[in-house]
């Protein structure tokens, strides 16, 4: 971060040049390049490596839910809905409150008409974890499997832990 705050500090064309120069490294560009969404888009169009990561974004859906309408309806008209990451800068909260939103969501319907795009559970499951998990190469199905029955399972069984 540049004192003081310059927007350029937050300009997304370098990863333009790098995601062409190296096409097998991936790039999960946090914050979808806010406040430069468009540019954010047009680059991540083009480029097959290159991800939206929703720090800083989605914690907009509290306080300015139809700003993350906009920003979420964009992404999955440019992106689609296997780009899209969730991020919640963590190290600075907990993310369970913005997770509850972000599943109790619904964008407005003349967003969904002006973008041609839904939010569904579905696509909610994929930025939550689905899509990470598809970019790290990891099998969530084997994983739940390992995890069923093991000694933390035993512990605090998935029902209790879905309680909370």
């Amino acid at each position: 971060t540049v004192y003081p705050l310059s927007r350029d500090a937050f300009d997304v064309h370098d990863v333009d040049y790098a995601a062409t120069d190296f096409p097998n490294l991936n790039f999960i560009v946090e914050h979808v390049g806010l406040p430069r969404l468009e540019d954010f888009c047009w680059i991540a169009t083009q480029e097959h490596n290159v991800y939206a990561g929703l720090a800083v974004a989605m914690p907009f859906i509290h306080p300015r839910p139809r700003y993350f309408a906009e920003i979420i309806a964009s992404l999955l008209f440019w992106i689609g809905e296997d780009k899209i990451l969730f991020g919640s800068d963590y190290a600075i909260w907990t993310p369970k409150w913005l997770i509850d939103k972000f599943m109790a969501f619904e964008l407005p319907d003349d967003i969904k008409a002006e973008f041609g795009v839904d939010l569904t559970p579905e696509i909610k499951a994929k930025i939550l974890g689905g899509n990470a998990a598809a970019l790290y190469g990891i099998d969530v199905e084997a994983h739940k499997t390992k995890v069923t029955n093991d000694e933390i399972s035993a512990k605090f069984p998935v029902a209790e832990l879905q309680a909370h």
